[in-house]
This record gives C-alpha cells, structure tokens and sequence, in this order.
C-alpha cells in the first residue's frame, strides 16, 4: 500500500501510472471530473492497454469539451467512456493484475500534479489477501450494468460544448436555459439497488450470462478443432483440450508482444468478423510441425494428471501432494503464484527466493486454511466439479471464488474454471484469462475475468 499526497509527501500521482514492463490486462476508472486529456489516456494507448472510463454528465460540463473530443476520438484505439448523469463521485482506476488508485483526485492536471490531494495505491495481491478484491468487482460491475449510463457520442460531445459557452457568457441564466438544452433527463442516483445483496445477485446474474456466452463459443471452437489437430498432438485428447491449447498456443505466440498483451488492438480489427480470423488460426495452428509453447506437455501430462487426480475416486483421498501437483500443473494458478509475494505465500523474508518452491509454499498454504463455511479445499473442489447439475457449474464457480462464505483467499474464478475444464472435458472447455484473451484477440465480445 502506497500513499499518494503529491507534495505533501514528494509521492505524485502521476508516479502510480504503470510503465510498459508492468503486465496489466486491462484498465477500467471511475473519476467523476476531468480536464486533462493525456496522462492517463496516453499511458493506455501507449502500453495497448483498454481502457473504459466512466465519468460525469450534468449541465455543469463536468468533462471538458477537449477531453470527451480525445476520448471520443480514441475509440479505435480502445478507449472507451461512459457518462454517469448527476451523481457519479468516485475516483478509482484499476489496473486488472496491478493494483487500483483510490483517492481524491479527478482526471485533471492539477489533482495529478500541484493540488492537496490524498489517495492510496493497493495492489492487488493485497486486495485478494483481504479478500477486497471482490468489492472492486462489484463497484464496476455495477457501473458496466447501470441503466442510467449511456456512451459518449457526438452529439453529447456538442452539447456539452454549447452549455460551456452559456457557462462563460451567461452565468446568470445558467441553469434555466441549460435545463432546457441537456438531452438525457436528470438522474436520482441508484435508488433502485436496495441492498448489497441485491447487487451481489445482480453481478451473479451477469457472470453467469458472461460465461453461458463464452461456453456456446468454446463449445463451438472443440467441435471443430479436431479437424484442425497437429500431427504431434495424440489422437484420444478430448476435443475440449485441443480448443484450449489451440488458443494457447495462438496467444502466446500469434497475440502477445514480449511484456505487452495487445488483444484489445486484434479485437478491434477482428470483430466484424471472428470468424474469419478463427479459421485463419486454426489453419496455423493445424500445420504446426512442433508445439510452441508446451502444448503438448498440456494435453498429454498436466491435463491427465488433474482429470485423474480430481476424479470422484481421487477427491475422496486426495493428499497434500496430490494436490501440489495439480497446482503445478493449473496454468492460471502458477501465473498467480508467481505475482504473490514471499510474505503473501508464508515463507521468511530472509529466506533465498531463489530457493523457494513457490507452488508448493502455496499448495501449503492453502491446503491448511478453510473457508468461512468450515470447508476444506477438496471439499470446495468437490462443490464446483460434482455439487449440482452441469448446467449449474457456472453458478457453483462464481460461489467458489466470489462468495464470502465459500472463497478462499487466492483461489479466483480462473482457476476453478480451468480445473473444471480439466477434470470435467465433457461439462466444459477449460478457461482462464489466457482463454478469454484468446477469445477476444479473435473478435468474440467476451468478458475477460
């Protein structure tokens, strides 16, 4: 945790932006005012990283001109803005792997620079120790979902500029010839959400729609993908694996750009027609003499070891060291692993990093705790793979990795995910990040976790 003071305590604002060696998935702010038309944005499009902001309408041009014209103007290089009528306050920017901003300051040159401003950077390893992380979701799940938002356009961008120059020109007739020009009717607030139990099934709601979508794409990938599978992949892998190692092997080395993940930049000039570039892949991938990133060593090890560690005889004696190696061998768990610090995963400061059995420390870690119900981790594992229909695993991950009752500290939706795609190839394809990132490089509007 970091405080921000700008002055006041020598740390600027402006110092909290991520560099390009920092791996963020993508960006996503709430700040309510703003005038500045470079800092933030510029550092978004630089590093390929989306954007989606959502900021203030009112009569009060609470966004300057200059800026909505910028944010208007940077569409194609995946900015977007959305405008929150009346009562939007918040400053929050969110960098998805990073950390999330939370202060006082709105988007202009002077709050990230010279004025007293106060705000703290969490990162977000801390967020999911405390298990905060899940609030940060909810905030902007509920600004993705708000009814009374609406896109910025044009027409607002004019709009706002006629109500600037009554601002400077008749202050004293303000509000009663700007009441009579602002389109979009005055906004009450949220008054509808009664209850966070309301917006915490509400976000349930989205999820499990989100998923519902992106399965009927996986789905359709696996159907076909064994027409598409290369020579060095064996011929019994569930056609579930192959779809997954498809845009494994196409994200990594077709999509990533060394520490830069521009999938944002392919969904833009793939989505008029995903499946265009689908086909165009999967031909790629199917005359691949040998696989690029481990593929193989997917399908035929790591895999195989879940599906049979993780099997209903399996949970029911499975050991500590059974489940190391299904961490081992959990994509998106060793990618978390890796980003959590010493201290986060229980071993000694003074001990040699170099040394540490990071997935093991982990493995232990978990496998020592239990969750708010009393649950252990093969009981939560044996919830989402085998507790309800197939159709209700989508519901079974989001309680696992998002309900408080249930979650356990660094264990999220990708990994159950994942392992439920390993176990269980016939209820679904594996996903994590990566997946939905591939997915999305194609052209497929899905929602990356």
């Amino acid at each position: 945790m970091k405080f921000f003071a700008n002055k006041l305590n020598g740390n600027f604002l402006r110092n909290v932006l991520p560099g390009p060696d920092v791996e963020v998935d993508w960006v996503r702010a709430a700040i309510a005012y703003g005038s500045d038309s470079s800092t933030l944005i510029d550092n978004c499009i630089s590093n390929h990283r989306r954007l989606d902001i959502w900021m203030r309408y009112d009569h009060t041009v609470p966004v300057a001109p200059p800026l909505l014209k910028k944010l208007l103007q940077s569409t194609n290089q995946n900015i977007f803005c959305y405008l929150i009528p009346d009562v939007h306050h918040a400053k929050v920017i969110w960098w998805k792997n990073h950390g999330v901003y939370i202060g006082s300051a709105n988007l202009t040159d002077r709050a990230w620079i010279t004025n007293i401003e106060f705000g703290v950077f969490i990162p977000e390893n801390d967020l999911e120790v405390s298990g905060e992380i899940s609030e940060i979701e909810l905030f902007f799940d509920f600004l993705e979902n708000c009814d009374a938002a609406f896109e910025l356009n044009d027409e607002i961008v004019k709009e706002q500029e006629k109500i600037w120059a009554l601002r400077s020109h008749k202050e004293d007739q303000l509000n009663r010839e700007v009441e009579a020009i602002r389109k979009i009717k005055k906004w009450e607030g949220p008054a509808y959400i009664t209850s966070k139990v309301g917006a915490k099934e509400r976000q349930k709601e989205n999820f499990i729609n989100e998923w519902i979508n992106g399965l009927t794409i996986l789905k359709s990938i696996a159907e076909i993908a064994p027409t598409y599978r290369p020579s060095w992949m064996n011929k019994d892998v569930p056609a579930a694996w192959q779809a997954d190692q498809f845009l494994h092997a196409y994200y990594y080395n077709e999509v990533i750009d060394g520490v830069k993940h521009p999938f944002e930049d392919y969904y833009q000039r793939n989505k008029n027609d995903p499946a265009r570039a689908l086909n165009n892949a999967l031909k790629w991938w199917s005359q691949l003499r040998e696989p690029p990133s481990s593929e193989d060593e997917n399908c035929h090890v790591r895999a195989p070891l879940i599906q049979r560690t993780l099997s209903v005889n399996g949970l029911s004696s499975l050991t500590i060291e059974q489940f190391t190696a299904v961490c081992r061998a959990n994509h998106s768990t060793v990618d978390h692993v890796r980003r959590m610090t010493l201290d986060e995963l229980g071993i000694p400061l003074n001990d040699d990093s170099g040394s540490v059995d990071r997935v093991e420390a982990f493995s232990n870690l978990i496998w020592s705790k239990r969750n708010a119900r009393g649950e252990s981790i093969t009981d939560l594992l044996r919830f989402v793979l085998d507790g309800g229909p197939k159709d209700e695993l989508p519901t079974r991950i989001f309680e696992a990795a998002r309900a408080s009752e249930r979650k356990f500290p660094h264990m999220g939706t990708n990994q159950f995910a994942e392992l439920a795609g390993w176990a269980r190839p016939d209820m679904c394809p594996p996903r994590n990040g990566r997946t939905s990132k591939g997915l999305r490089a194609l052209g497929y509007h899905v929602r990356v976790f």
